[in-house]
């Protein structure tokens, strides 16, 4: 009986996968983009006769399904998926595919990996752990533009003039990234936008290219304007009303005070960008003579035409328009380059990123068309990829051969390539879990937290009169002095206790100074985090005895949220006034923790009944499988940006995120050796409930279970050769040779390779 409902199951899924790959209606733009591949097949063509070769033959559908979704959704497809396209017989089933894939979450998933190599995202975007919440911010802000499938050219103008605090504006990412750093983020603009180096002009001119020093220093004006900053407005408004009106006392406490007020703003640290009137000057070691060392630099751009500002417009507006224009060649040259690239596996003109005026594409006349259709479909990058990968072109058998630098490629196929880090990863998870490319609501959850913390925080603390937070900083300064003198104290003590070997004391003593450390950040909280929530309360109480529902026309944020908890019933006016506030956002929280709670019960319930789990150790397997998948086994996407040291993903050459494009794909031994042996891909893979243990054990026969091991890892059936060889492996031992067989493929090139 549990075989039938199993295979019930399975030709429900196949079918539903199969539906998706059917029917006859197709829209005037998915024409449009057909005409378009193929008018680039063409051009391939006729530049292959010119050159004297012949494109190669076309992939059979297994290599293509394989090919498609780690291009386009970054892992393996699952079986069921592979199996349905195979035996699907729409002769549209190719071009419908890849719009399935283009609206799916595995798209999300894998191009969000795509450019956090390129943006070098990070977890902790810059310094310490303070820029945690800006990078969730920008990694939430890339995501919903890639759903939004917003168009390339509004996503850069968006980064290049973000400013405001990252809770609010994820985009301000991208200057918090190079914090304090301005000159290094215009080399990156240059480099990631416009495909230009110009690193080398920034302490002299350039030695192998046209950009002096000055194109440099003009470029970079119009972003120097833009600061990173761990002030706020209040903090320097306090400091301005002492030096007025008590000069001694800002003489006197001007250092300690500032030092107070770093350690009121730490949790927002790292998370402001704003407009100034600040100005360039040249170096002071500036050594042409066409300007003077420190004089002001005027903005200029690089080629083409001027930005036009306008009479008191910020030049960075003016610049990121310029920049974006369909009228900027460059801009338009490098993102073709670069999505062209990602499909076929070479660039048109390589190395994309250190274009000159002596760059030319290997093919001119297919440049300029690519170049015309991005800039007819508005920069929409999904539309211009499902244009590439409908071509004959990508779908063509791969070119299996290194092509040397400064080589010509004429693209009789797209080159053969090895999966990136993130990509076996996220393939290694498909085996696993069941749904690898849904989003995992536990990490959602966990920023969730994080940024209604600083966010809460920031409204509590920013909003706070001059008179108000000077007074706040005088106090935490007094603490920190007493705290200072203790914890001086018990390290000198500590020291003692070293010296005289007694370990017990000294640990008593660093336990002890610990708690002083502690006691500065519940003095903050309750003193001036507190104090700043309680105004808010009392706008709320106002407000509510005015008009209960008046929440929608609240400017504070902070009020508008607050008033909403009352409104809704998460807690009443009574409850606010009596939590502190820190309690008060786990409160708010509390309701997605219940939500998450009750989803995976009903997950934990629902596979209990479909998998037959009853017995003690069978609920013991799961529960580690469902820990693991929570928290482990789940796509790269969803991991710390980059992944620690150590980490499968940084041991198969996930970038540092140091610079652009570090990212390395080279084979190692070590890889090899982390492959045969990593423990927490073996347990994962090994559990009973992981996707392919599942798979393996209804299998009927050791046929049908090397069926499904090939379907689930190659897409497609094993050869005649591949099941004489292994068969009897499985048949020996079913369970225990399946999975040896598993292990052996998983560690073939012809898994880790993008045919």
């Amino acid at each position: 009986m549990k075989n039938t409902i199993q295979k019930i199951f399975t030709i429900c899924a196949l079918t539903t996968a199969a539906l998706a790959l059917t029917g006859t209606d197709t829209s005037a733009a998915s024409k449009q983009v057909l005409a378009d591949a193929k008018k680039v097949d063409a051009l391939v063509q006729k530049n292959l006769a010119a050159n004297d070769a012949k494109p190669y033959p076309m992939t059979d559908d297994a290599t293509f399904v394989r090919r498609i979704y780690l291009d386009l959704a970054g892992r393996i497809p699952t079986a069921e998926e592979s199996q349905a396209f195979l035996k699907s017989k729409d002769p549209a089933k190719r071009t419908k595919l890849i719009d399935q894939l283009l609206d799916s979450d595995g798209y999300l998933a894998h191009h969000f990996n795509y450019w956090s190599d390129i943006l070098r995202v990070k977890t902790l975007l810059s310094g310490a752990g303070q820029s945690r919440p800006a990078g969730y911010a920008y990694m939430r802000w890339i995501k919903d533009s890639i759903r939004d499938n917003k168009p390339y050219d509004q996503f850069v103008r968006e980064m290049l003039t973000a400013d405001g605090v990252a809770w609010e504006n994820g985009a301000v990412g991208y200057y918090i990234r190079d914090y304090g750093m301005n000159l290094c983020n215009m080399s990156t603009t240059t480099q990631v936008f416009l495909g230009t180096s110009v690193q080398c002009a920034q302490c002299h001119d350039h030695p192998f290219d046209k950009w002096t020093q000055m194109d440099f220093y003009k470029a970079a004006a119009f972003q120097y304007n833009l600061i990173t900053t761990n002030g706020s407005e209040n903090q320097n408004a306090a400091l301005a009303v002492l030096q007025k009106n008590n000069k001694e006392a800002y003489d006197r406490d001007g250092r300690d005070l500032r030092r107070a007020f770093s350690e009121i703003l730490k949790p927002l640290r790292f998370n402001n960008v704003k407009h100034t009137n600040r100005n360039l000057t040249l170096p002071h070691d500036y050594q042409y003579d066409d300007a003077k060392p420190k004089s002001k630099v005027e903005t200029g751009t690089l080629f083409g035409h001027e930005a036009e500002v306008k009479e008191g417009e910020n030049p960075l507006f003016a610049y990121a328009e310029w920049m974006t224009s369909k009228e900027n060649p460059r801009f338009t040259t490098v993102i073709t380059n670069r999505m062209w690239k990602k499909a076929m596996g070479l660039a048109l003109i390589e190395p994309l990123d250190e274009i000159t005026d002596a760059s030319k594409p290997t093919n001119p006349e297919l440049m300029a068309f690519l170049e015309n259709r991005m800039r007819a479909y508005n920069y929409d990058l999904k539309k211009f990829m499902a244009m590439v990968h409908n071509t004959k072109t990508y779908q063509r058998q791969a070119h299996r051969k290194d092509v040397m630098p400064g080589e010509q490629y004429h693209y009789p196929g797209p080159l053969l390539r090895r999966m990136s880090a993130e990509q076996i990863w996220d393939s290694i998870v498909t085996l696993v879990i069941d749904d690898p490319d849904a989003a995992n609501p536990y990490t959602d959850l966990n920023q969730d937290k994080l940024l209604t913390r600083t966010k809460w925080i920031a409204e509590a603390v920013y909003d706070q009169s001059p008179q108000e937070f000077l007074k706040s900083a005088k106090q935490v300064a007094a603490t920190q002095k007493k705290l200072s003198d203790e914890m001086r104290e018990l390290a000198e003590k500590r020291a003692e206790a070293l010296e005289k070997e007694d370990v017990a004391l000294a640990r008593k003593l660093a336990a002890e100074s610990g708690k002083k450390q502690r006691e500065l950040v519940k003095m903050i909280e309750s003193n001036v985090y507190e104090k700043g929530f309680d105004e808010k309360l009392q706008l709320v109480a106002a407000n509510l005895k005015k008009d209960p529902k008046s929440k929608s026309q609240i400017d504070d944020e902070l009020v508008a949220d607050l008033t909403g908890c009352i409104e809704d019933g998460t807690m009443s006016l009574a409850d606010l006034k009596n939590s502190p506030m820190m309690d008060i956002v786990n409160t708010v929280m509390k309701e997605k923790d219940a939500e998450l709670k009750a989803w995976n019960e009903d997950r934990k319930k629902r596979e209990w009944k479909d998998w037959g789990i009853k017995s003690a150790d069978q609920q013991k397997a799961w529960y580690s499988y469902n820990s693991n998948r929570q928290s482990n086994m789940t796509r790269s996407v969803n991991l710390t940006q980059p992944a620690p040291r150590g980490h499968f993903l940084r041991e198969f050459g996930q970038s540092d995120r140091e610079v652009v494009e570090n990212a390395n794909d080279e084979a190692t031994i070590s890889q090899a050796l982390n492959l045969l042996n990593n423990p927490g891909v073996h347990s994962s893979l090994r559990n009973p409930y992981s996707k392919i243990r599942r798979d393996l054990k209804d299998a009927a026969s050791p046929e049908e279970a090397l069926d499904a091991l090939y379907l689930a890892l190659y897409s497609r059936k094993p050869t005649d050769q591949e099941s004489k060889l292994l068969l009897p492996i499985i048949a020996e031992n079913q369970s225990q040779g399946a999975l040896e067989v598993a292990w052996t493929m998983l560690n073939t090139t012809q898994f880790l390779f993008i045919q």
